[in-house]
C-alpha cells in the first residue's frame, strides 16, 4: 500500500526526490533537488510524492502556475501563435515533473500521481511536455484526456524532439 504526501522542503524528501529523478533519466544531475525547491515557491504550486511501504519514494508529480517570466513558459509560448497562447497558455497550470520508480511500473502509480495532482487544480487549462518519442508517456496522458497541441517542439535547442501535451480542465466562472 502507498501513502500519499505532499512535496515538501523537508530535507530528506527532497533528497529522495532527487535521487529517484537521477535514477529515472539515468544522469546525475544534482541540480533538481534546487529545481524544485525553486519551483515550490512559484505561485500554484502542487506537488506529490507516493511512499512505499518500505518509506522510500515510489513516484513523484509535481507543477504550477506557468505565468510569464518562467523558464518553461518562455519556451512553451515561443511553440505557439497568439490565439495558442491564450487558449492554452493564458490561465494555465504547467505539469513540470512525474517520475516513477522502475519496481512501481505498470501499476497504475503514475496515473494516480497525475490524477492527484491536476484534481482540484483552478485553472482552464493543463500542459505537459514529454519526449516525443516515449510512447508510454503518451500513451499514459493520451488516456488521461490529454491532447497533442505541438509535436515538434525543440527546447533549449535539444535535438530531441519533444510534444507539447494540454487538457483542458473543468473551471467554472459564475
Amino acid at each position: 500500500m502507498l501513502e500519499y504526501k505532499e512535496i515538501s522542503r523537508d530535507e530528506e524528501l527532497l533528497n529522495q526526490v532527487a535521487v529517484l529523478y537521477q535514477q529515472v533519466w539515468n544522469q546525475e544531475d544534482g541540480s533538481i533537488r534546487d529545481r524544485v525547491v525553486r519551483h515550490s515557491r512559484y505561485e500554484g504550486y502542487r506537488g506529490y510524492v507516493a511512499i512505499s511501504e518500505q518509506g522510500e519514494v515510489a513516484g513523484y508529480a509535481y507543477g504550477y502556475f506557468s505565468q510569464p517570466g518562467q523558464y518553461y513558459h518562455g519556451l512553451l509560448s515561443n511553440a505557439f501563435n497568439p490565439e495558442e497562447y491564450q487558449n492554452w497558455l493564458g490561465d494555465c497550470f504547467e505539469f513540470v515533473e512525474l517520475g516513477v520508480h522502475p519496481a512501481f511500473r505498470n501499476q497504475g502509480l503514475a496515473k494516480q500521481l497525475v490524477t492527484r495532482l491536476i484534481d482540484g487544480v483552478e485553472h482552464k487549462t493543463a500542459v505537459l511536455t514529454t519526449q516525443s518519442n516515449n510512447a508510454p508517456a503518451r500513451s499514459l496522458y493520451e488516456d488521461l484526456g490529454w491532447t497533442c497541441l505541438n509535436d515538434a517542439f525543440y527546447p533549449n535547442g535539444n535535438e530531441e524532439s519533444y510534444v507539447i501535451m494540454g487538457k483542458k480542465l473543468q473551471k467554472e466562472y459564475t
